[in-house]
């Protein structure tokens, strides 16, 4: 959904935007959480009355309402972000205590969403969490991180035995490309082969944007496979070859060109 111009803000009070983001937060289909337009509009809002009616929901008895303070915190200001520091604080308190899984996984990813380095010591702590969806959205909230903590934990959620948890540690390790070096392309290459199509996929990638050449046996498998879809690997290939992602070519063509390559 298209965030509103600024002839097209939404006016009702905040306790009104909070109330239809609530009612919101239990639906479906595509207005549902962060695209919901009330808060949509909390968020571009942005304002101290929103801050403190975010932090205030943090403080609920009620799991609902903690979901959605931190879903407003994660956001505050977008896409010029207000009052981070107070909101860091106040997701990093909540996540301490936690035990609502549903709670815990809105004030990572909104960590994420905030960016704020300093929440990494925390959220790393959880990497080991019992509940597969926490450590899933520890990954989502160490997204692109590059500190030698961060990245370790993200080497750790990639031999998760979850997919959902694998799937952020590979992506973000993979377009990572700053973070490099020998144990990084080893954990590509353990994961070439990996059962679930969007880690594997993301693995590839990462070898083919560092341009290593172990990565093209594994890329002509994927796209010669005829009961897979080549799609996910296709621009890892392109990659591989320096070619622009909107460079139209064929799949038969991506496959010859790196075989010679090969030794």
């Amino acid at each position: 959904m298209a965030r509103s111009t600024s002839m097209q803000k939404d006016l009702r009070p905040t306790a009104a935007l909070v109330k239809a983001a609530l009612a919101d937060a239990g639906r479906s289909d595509d207005l549902a959480g962060s695209d919901s337009p009330a808060m949509i509009a909390l968020h571009e809002r942005g304002t101290k009355e929103v801050l403190e009616a975010g932090r205030a929901l943090c403080a609920s008895k009620e799991p609902k309402l903690r979901a959605l303070g931190a879903e407003i915190l994660g956001q505050l200001g977008s896409p010029d972000r207000t009052f981070p520091e107070e909101c860091c604080d106040t997701l990093l308190a909540l996540i301490k205590d936690e035990q609502n899984t549903g709670v815990m996984m809105a004030a990572l990813f909104a960590l994420g969403h905030l960016g704020n380095r300093r929440a990494e010591p925390h959220v790393i702590a959880l990497r080991t969490h019992k509940e597969e969806a926490v450590r899933h959205a520890v990954g989502f909230a160490l997204y692109m991180s590059e500190s030698p903590a961060a990245v370790t934990a993200l080497l750790e959620l990639l031999d998760d035995p979850s997919d959902m948890v694998r799937d952020w540690p590979a992506t973000s390790l993979a377009e990572t490309v700053a973070v490099d070096g020998p144990r990084i392309r080893e954990a590509f290459l353990k994961h070439a082969e990996d059962e679930d199509e969007t880690t594997r996929a993301e693995c590839l990638h990462g070898l083919a944007r560092r341009r290593d050449a172990r990565v093209i046996p594994f890329l002509i498998k994927e796209l010669s496979a005829k009961d897979g879809d080549p799609e996910p690997f296709i621009d890892a290939a392109k990659d591989f070859l320096g070619l622009g992602s909107r460079e139209s070519v064929g799949t038969a063509a991506l496959i010859q060109a790196p075989k010679s390559r090969l030794p």
